[in-house]
């Protein structure tokens, strides 16, 4: 299952969009009272030229130009933006500062730490959720469900995940004494955190492999590779590639992927400009891999670089069977400017197609098997505010998730639209009577994320059993079919 933590929970859609309306141009200078249009011609001046004019106009004549810090470059970011931000093509943007930071560091992929990532259960212990391929935690044998007791010389129940991973990471290239509790054992491991890709996930369920790629980043290819070879070396013959969420990345991993997977001189996809010449792209190289049946998880996250893998397999291999819901529909190609001040630009150079020519963007792949996930795993909703409070027979735009979370953890509601009846107070009451809670049947903004908090934990800890699409996926392998 892919990632479904507090931020998914709380996540709003906030789309930032900067709409440029240009009614006029005028420069006033004043005598006897009197203001005076300063006109243009905008026959005598090219696209260039007018905005140098404006930009000129405003650093020079505009009445708040000294209320503003550093003007000339908020001027100069205004103008890049508005012209990166246009409704043909809402995947070429102008990172500032910040943004271009954070950008990189999403297509990285690689970390320093011990290799895991986890939540909090409802003891507040430090639970192991996923263990990434060949990091010091891989090596070492720590497994999903591990509870970390102590890190170093620090009890981790109560100490701020901050803290720990800092912990972690001053131990790089040393030797960390890791307690951990599995089940009713006591364990003592000694870790030695170092850099690892977080991209790759490898397991195996009942002799069926299953590697879950969460982006595809500068050493997803290589660590694909590994994964690949450590599944055959245990025999296995079928496998699972979860793709779900996995919003893309460098093509380049994408392509190293395919030549694991692909015969010699597979088309892995095509490259349409703007000027409407086409490149195909192959592999190079024989695909070490030899799976009997391959089953691909996807949904509406999965865009770019995945569909890129998801066409390339499916084109090229008939043993791949897609299991989730419709992908992105993300088929366009965008290349990364650096600027000398730390921005950078993206924009789009091509149109990518399918092996045999079709073209996904806007559209995306349906699957050959569609299973949906539980709606508690899906749901998004704006979250709480200080002083917000949820009462029977009221509208809320939270009140959808707050039902639908008492409903996952047990409590019986007739609905879970953004009226909140009074089936769902009651519901709420009970909750609130179970957990030492006043039972008003009215929720704020504490008991919301208290319950929220709850549901989060209980989809963590029965994240796969309750994962419908990867059981299907299994269950294909499995019988057969």
């Amino acid at each position: 299952m892919k990632p479904v933590d507090k931020k998914s929970l709380e996540k709003t859609r906030k789309n930032k969009q900067t709409a440029w309306i240009v009614t006029g141009l005028c420069a006033a200078c004043f005598a006897a009272g009197v203001s005076v249009p300063l006109l243009m011609d905008a026959h005598k001046s090219d696209d260039l030229a007018k905005v140098e004019n404006i930009y000129g106009l405003l650093k020079d004549r505009w009445f708040y130009g000294n209320q503003v810090e550093d003007l000339d470059s908020r001027l100069a970011e205004q103008a890049i933006a508005g012209m990166t931000t246009l409704e043909e093509d809402p995947h070429t943007n102008y990172f500032n500062l910040e943004e271009a930071k954070a950008f990189s560091q999403s297509l990285a992929g690689s970390n320093v730490g011990v290799g895991i990532s986890f939540y909090r259960n409802a003891d507040d212990e430090m639970t192991v959720r996923d263990v990434f391929l060949d990091s010091t935690a891989d090596k070492a044998g720590l497994r999903t469900g591990d509870v970390l007791v102590k890190v170093g010389t620090k009890e981790t129940k109560g100490l701020p995940n901050e803290e720990i991973t800092q912990t972690i990471q001053n131990y790089e290239g040393q030797k960390l004494p890791v307690e951990v509790r599995r089940g009713d054992e006591l364990l003592t491991l000694t870790l030695e955190p170092g850099e690892y890709d977080s991209t790759v996930v490898c397991e195996t369920v009942d002799g069926i492999g299953i590697i879950d790629l969460s982006s595809f980043s500068e050493n997803s290819g290589r660590e694909f590779a590994s994964a690949v070879k450590k599944l055959e070396s245990q025999g296995v013959r079928n496998v699972i590639i979860d793709l779900r969420g996995n919003t893309g990345g460098y093509l380049s991993a994408a392509k190293d992927i395919s030549e694991v997977l692909l015969p010699k001189d597979s088309v892995i996809f095509q490259e349409k400009d703007k000027d409407g010449n086409i490149r195909k792209l192959r592999t190079e190289q024989e695909g070490q891999a030899d799976f009997d049946r391959i089953v691909i998880l996807q949904d509406g996250s999965s865009a770019s670089a995945s569909e890129v893998l998801i066409g390339a397999l499916k084109d090229n291999l008939d043993n791949v069977t897609t299991v989730g819901t419709r992908t992105y529909g993300k088929g366009t190609e965008q290349v990364s400017v650096p600027f000398t001040d730390g921005t950078s630009l993206k924009y789009t150079i091509a149109e990518w197609l399918t092996p045999s020519g079709e073209s996904i963007n806007r559209t995306g792949f349906a699957p050959d098997v569609e299973v949906g996930l539980s709606p508690v795993r899906t749901v998004t909703y704006p979250g709480m505010e200080e002083g917000e409070v949820i009462v029977a027979d009221s509208v809320n735009d939270n009140a959808g998730a707050l039902q639908l979370f008492l409903q996952y953890l047990g409590y019986e509601v007739d609905r879970t639209d953004t009226y909140f009846d009074a089936a769902g107070s009651e519901a709420l009451r009970r909750f609130q009577a179970d957990h030492g809670l006043e039972p008003t049947g009215e929720a704020d903004k504490e008991t919301f994320d208290q319950i929220a908090d709850l549901t989060l934990i209980r989809i963590y800890e029965s994240e796969k059993s309750d994962d419908a699409q990867r059981n299907r996926a299994l269950e294909i392998l499995s019988s057969g079919e």
